[in-house]
């Protein structure tokens, strides 16, 4: 009867892992280092801009200012990816003025060539992670799960060897 209620037990705990499906969101993990919202008119230029600088960018075509209010959170919290709004300049604004923590990652610009090369430049020299802190970064995202699991591992481990050594001795 105990291993019933725990299974169940475990059961519903799993099942209640968060579950996000509001929506296909257009956002990846991808390599790209700066994500540029665009419209029609102005995403083959600004990806053209983007290739001639050697800058990784990727290119996202908008229709609506709805859709882009609802990405540009998810690629700059979620992805903590750096964003330029060549296009639906107003939206990013507003969002800027609400999140203002992230305006170090979002900059609004004009849709000339000019003003993307010179918003693009300001990215790319904005950021902060150098080879350095990344390989740092990487070494910890290993072993902070690796210790997490080795301390559960040998609290499990020690309850259990108690529990087996009561249970030996009655």
């Amino acid at each position: 009867m105990k291993f019933k209620a725990l299974g169940l037990c475990i059961l519903i705990m799993a099942t209640l892992s968060p579950v996000f499906a509001h929506g296909v969101h257009i956002a990846t993990e991808s390599d790209a280092d700066i994500v540029i919202i665009a419209d029609e008119s102005t995403s083959a230029l600004a990806k053209k801009v983007a290739d001639e600088m050697g800058i990784n960018a990727q290119v996202y075509k908008f229709t609506s200012a709805a859709q882009v209010n609802h990405e540009l959170g998810h690629f700059v919290v979620d992805y903590n990816n750096k964003v330029l709004a060549v296009a639906y300049q107003q939206t990013v604004e507003e969002f800027i003025a609400n999140n203002p923590d992230t305006s170090s990652q979002v900059m609004v610009s004009g849709a000339s060539e000019e003003e993307i090369k010179n918003a693009l430049m300001e990215l790319n020299g904005n950021s902060t992670t150098s080879e350095e802190e990344s390989t740092t970064s990487a070494e910890n995202g290993f072993l902070i799960p690796f210790f997490s699991g080795l301390l559960v591992g040998l609290i499990a481990g020690m309850g259990l060897g108690v529990f087996l050594v009561k249970r030996k001795n009655n």
